[in-house]
């Protein structure tokens, strides 16, 4: 059984438990992340088609963030995700492609092309920034 405990610095705890005495190691992660639980949706454009999904968004760092979404979704497909802030009308897109997947959770690196992508990414991350609260 793995225990994880809370960040500090950047720095997540975890501890395994099992026969044996419990051991503690250290995950580094390369920026901070933010936990949330917002809507969002998930535009996969393919060569046959687009579909769209609704999800959650349980965290957000400055690289990307970890998504529960009811499709199927492979490594390295990319999607736009969509965001639409309490009263507001207009949604914010960021592009990001998908670098890992367990189950309908899909951890997904922002990809921003060009300078528009880049600046409604930034928006995005702001936005849900200041949803999540502080820090964790």
């Amino acid at each position: 059984m793995i225990i994880a405990m809370g960040t500090q610095s950047g720095v997540r705890r975890v501890t395994q438990m099992g026969s044996k005495p419990a051991q503690e190691r250290a995950v580094f992660r390369r920026w901070q992340r933010y936990r949330l639980n917002l809507p969002i949706r998930l535009i996969v454009t393919r060569e046959d088609s687009t579909r769209i999904a609704d999800g959650r968004a349980n965290d957000i760092s400055e690289g990307g963030m970890l998504i529960f979404a009811g499709m199927e979704l492979r490594s390295e497909d990319k999607v736009l995700i969509e965001f639409t802030a309490p009263y507001s009308s207009a949604p914010v897109r960021a592009p990001g492609i998908v670098r890992h997947r367990r189950g309908y959770n899909y951890g997904v690196e922002f990809s921003p092309e060009t300078r528009a992508d880049g600046e409604d990414t930034e928006k995005l991350r702001n936005m849900m920034r200041l949803a999540a609260g502080p820090e964790r």
